[in-house]
């Protein structure tokens, strides 16, 4: 009998955490290859007014393209390494990039110029993040010497250092609100920092993933907050509180990246199993899985969910458009 009541409670578990598969396939997404990095693409981010994508490549180089043709604008140039992860301003004037070669590089979205180089981490920079203020005036970043960093963008100086992760740190995200500031790490946690510079220890540490978290992502209302780990699992939290609202599994490889659209319920997840997913978390309910046949390292998409950015590990960059009627839920 506590075996049999084992099981029933496992299986109810089970059922609690699971995609519904009944909503799978209900949106239609048309996939095309708009250009492509030297080797493989490793970040793709799409800018506020979802006018424009930056991408960033092994080839240690970061192209602009302009959405929603997906034409290829600029390439920027400056990094000895290869480039993780980029970054836009919300006032998509500026854009930011974190490389292997342990800069922090901003550089002006319009000209294509390089204004400052960031020097101070002493490992490979993973994930770089503006604050999403029409004035911006921050850049948080991670590496793998495990720290998270802030950076004065009209300086280039080093204001803050956040030490606290055991293991590498992987990404980083800003709140839209700009209160915290959320980092990924290999140590299995999301730690939530405050933007207050005054403020050294994390505020919150969110323990609930199995391996190493490779992602993190604020919904656009920042009440809730996405990550993604090496197992393929997806964990969503309430922001507010550091509570699991919802886990499960996504994928069958890792999870590089995940992205919200405007609505704060979708989600898009690209993984190395070369599948891209879209899903209502509320669910979670599958609301699209296509095999794009490469694997991903990168994912982002509009606000009103009808294009979606993939980096891909062929170093292709594709978008995939939405065939039915788009989800209008709000601005990004």
């Amino acid at each position: 009998m506590i075996k049999m009541r084992r099981l029933i409670a496992l299986l109810i578990l089970i059922v609690s955490i699971a995609p519904s598969m009944s909503e799978a396939q209900t949106l239609n997404y048309k996939m095309t290859t708009i250009g492509k990095h030297n080797d493989e693409a490793l970040a793709v981010f799409i800018n506020k007014d979802n006018t424009m994508m930056a991408t960033g490549g092994l080839d240690e180089t970061i192209k602009l393209w302009s959405l929603p043709d997906g034409k290829e604008l600029k390439t920027l140039v400056g990094h000895l390494g290869a480039v993780y992860n980029v970054s836009f301003s919300g006032n998509d004037n500026l854009l930011v990039s974190g490389s292997e070669d342990e800069t922090v590089r901003i550089w002006d979205v319009q000209t294509g110029v390089e204004l400052k180089v960031l020097r101070g981490h002493t490992g490979p920079v993973i994930g770089v993040y503006f604050d999403q203020d029409n004035d911006p005036s921050l850049v948080a970043s991670t590496s793998f010497d495990k720290t998270v960093k802030l950076w004065d963008v009209a300086t280039g100086t080093e204001v803050k250092t956040l030490r606290a992760h055991t293991e590498p740190t992987n990404n980083v995200a800003y709140s839209y609100d700009g209160r915290t500031i959320a980092s990924a790490s290999d140590d299995s946690t999301v730690r939530i920092w405050s933007t207050d510079l005054t403020k050294e220890a994390p505020l919150m540490v969110l323990r609930g993933h199995r391996a190493p978290v490779l992602s993190v992502l604020y919904s656009f209302d920042s009440e809730l907050l996405a990550s993604s780990d090496i197992n393929g699992e997806v964990i969503i939290w309430d922001a507010n509180n550091g509570g699991i609202l919802r886990k499960f599994k996504a994928h069958n490889d890792l999870v590089q990246d995940v992205s919200f659209a405007a609505d704060n319920k979708t989600l898009v997840t690209g993984s190395l199993d070369k599948h891209v997913k879209l899903w209502d978390i509320t669910g979670p309910n599958l609301l699209m899985d296509m095999d794009t046949g490469v694997g991903i390292w990168s994912v982002d998409i509009v606000s009103d969910a009808s294009i979606i950015a993939i980096a891909c590990d062929d170093g292709t960059i594709r978008l995939l458009n939405k065939t039915v009627a788009p989800i209008k839920k709000g601005k990004k």
